[in-house]
């Protein structure tokens, strides 16, 4: 009581406020974690509806990876997209059945993945440096965010192209594919184009080995039309615009 006395009011706890505060930042948390899963599970229907038309198939492969027209012997595979993370396109060598879900192992001997994601940190200076043979591969590489399983064992060639005024790093090499349960020897080139945003692109080009190269050394392996040749990966990858898909 005050000299008069009149009842002091009432002292409120600091660990009120702070309670109070804590059970903001929980219900924040979870709103965003709802919010967040609900526009994933609508991302998943809508692109599982999509997939069972061609055309709506075809329309979101040329979203992330324009072209006006595929090369010979390829398709759309398909596309998908990770909310606020990255998207992806793949090109099969047979084409899909209406209804049939994105799959990069859905394909007879040739697959292409494109890739299109955020610059987090230095990835991209990563695969940089990774591509032109002054660092070992990133544990958290581009392509361990699908499910493409191969083991490279010796780099073929690498360089840089020019490809519709952008430049491009690649690195081809001979290595073991998992395809669908079974190991095949083949050739994957792996290419990064430096485009003028801050987004990260990457593809990665499956074929078969050329024939009668096992046990061969590379210099005396013919790579000629293989995704290891410079020429056809100039001729495959000018069917598309590597820096003008959605990010």
């Amino acid at each position: 009581m005050d000299p008069y006395g009149r009842p002091q009011p009432k002292q409120t706890s600091p660990w009120l406020y702070i309670g109070v505060g804590c059970g903001v930042a929980v219900l924040l948390a979870l709103a965003g974690i709802v919010g967040f899963m609900f526009l994933v599970y609508r991302q998943g229907k809508q692109m599982a509806e999509g997939f069972k038309d061609p055309k709506i198939r075809e329309s979101k492969t040329r979203q992330i990876l324009p072209y006006e027209s595929l090369p010979a012997g390829y398709y759309a595979g398909g596309a998908m997209s990770i909310p606020f993370l990255m998207d992806f396109a793949v090109l099969t060598d047979q084409e899909p059945k209406a209804g049939e879900q994105p799959d990069q192992g859905n394909y007879h001997e040739r697959s292409f993945i494109f890739m299109n994601m955020r610059h987090f940190r230095d990835n991209r200076e990563k695969m940089e440096r990774f591509l032109r043979g002054q660092a070992p591969a990133p544990e958290n590489g581009a392509w361990n965010r699908g499910n493409v399983n191969f083991h490279t064992k010796e780099v073929i060639r690498r360089g840089e192209l020019k490809v519709g005024g952008q430049t491009v790093l690649y690195q081809a090499s001979r290595g073991e594919i998992d395809h669908k349960g079974e190991k095949e020897n083949g050739v994957v080139t792996m290419v990064l184009p430096e485009c003028p945003d801050d987004r990260l692109r990457f593809g990665i080009w499956i074929g078969p080995a050329p024939q009668g190269s096992e046990g061969k050394p590379v210099a005396e392996t013919d790579y000629a039309g293989s995704p290891a040749d410079p020429a056809a990966m100039q001729e495959f990858l000018g069917h598309f615009r590597l820096c003008g898909g959605k990010g």
